[in-house]
């Protein structure tokens, strides 16, 4: 029984808004959601449950006033889903986050929709995205969240998105364009999950579980390089040696949306801990092919991934067992 824990719904409302933003990426067209599609794509994948989020960019495309009342619309109608359709659904919730100048929501605000989310309509944890105005997560204005985050003790799924308003231009190359997000997106969420690790997230605040999208970008291949280099240069953070930068790392959930290929996902398996990889499948934006091609690749490989399941999820996983 399959869990896909990076599965994206897109309400209409969401989307024209998204698309008056004029923050679209180039070669990207928002894909149609509805429920009865979404469950037709459970079924036909043989995926038991599933958890809802904001797929990128969020709520950052609209101005930081907006952003609370539609953080409050999203998860509301969420909540709605899973209530609904307690046994196939769970969700992250979206919170309104602006660190900028200009247009900053308080950390009040946020933290406000987040104790709403987990305590009113029982969400499963939230979704944050690599970084916020330029912002990445390890950043010392996101602290007063971890705090509580590490007190709710919280399961968090990083999803990546552009680190700036626009997002960077399509990689051109013999009269072909390649969108960002299928090469950036690793990027960011690396980019993201090293500044956990050197603003000593990980180390402050252990009682939260965070989960890296698309197999943690580019960090199983590259986290051995980041901590040596990082520590023969001095760079990374006070006493802090390759090897607790390396052990840091490995404390991270990954999922396997957009990664079960050969090569990759070996890579994955034999950088996380036992039980912390993931099923995720990045619906609907991926091809039904992708999916069927990964589907395949992972027949007769063992994620290990029901602990991990049950650590994260357990109100879900329970109401899950209950059906079966």
């Amino acid at each position: 029984m399959l869990c896909d824990v990076h599965h994206h719904f897109l309400p209409e409302e969401y989307v024209e808004a998204w698309k008056a933003s004029g923050t679209i990426p180039p070669g990207l067209t928002p894909p149609k959601w509805t429920l009865p599609t979404d469950l037709s794509f459970l079924d036909q994948n043989s995926i038991s449950t599933t958890i809802l989020s904001l797929s990128a960019p969020g709520l950052t495309p609209f101005p930081a006033p907006l952003r609370a009342p539609f953080a409050r619309k999203v998860n509301t109608l969420a909540a709605s889903i899973v209530k609904s359709h307690p046994t196939r659904y769970g969700f992250f919730a979206t919170l309104p986050i602006s660190p900028g100048n200009d247009e900053s929501i308080p950390l009040s605000t946020t933290v406000s929709e987040l104790n709403h989310a987990l305590d009113d309509l029982s969400a499963d944890g939230v979704i944050l995205f690599t970084s916020y105005d330029g912002l990445y997560l390890g950043h010392e204005f996101f602290r007063p969240l971890w705090t509580e985050l590490n007190r709710r003790a919280a399961v968090v799924f990083v999803h990546p998105d552009s680190p700036g308003k626009l997002p960077p231009p399509a990689v051109k190359g013999g009269g072909v364009n390649i969108p960002p997000p299928i090469i950036d997106f690793p990027h960011e969420t690396t980019r993201a999950a090293v500044s956990l690790i050197t603003g000593n997230i990980i180390r402050d605040f252990p009682n939260v579980k965070i989960i890296l999208s698309h197999g943690g970008g580019t960090l199983p291949f590259v986290a051995n390089r980041i901590a040596n280099l990082g520590a023969d240069a001095g760079v990374l953070p006070a006493g802090k040696t390759a090897e607790e930068f390396i052990d840091e790392a490995r404390t991270f959930y990954f999922d396997l949306a957009l990664t079960a290929f050969p090569g990759a996902m070996e890579l994955v398996l034999g950088f996380a801990r036992p039980g912390r990889v993931l099923y995720g499948s990045d619906f609907p934006f991926c091809r039904e092919n992708t999916v069927r091609k990964q589907m395949k690749n992972l027949r007769g490989v063992e994620l290990g991934e029901e602990e991990g399941l049950r650590a994260l999820f357990p109100r879900l996983m329970a109401r899950r067992d209950e059906k079966v």
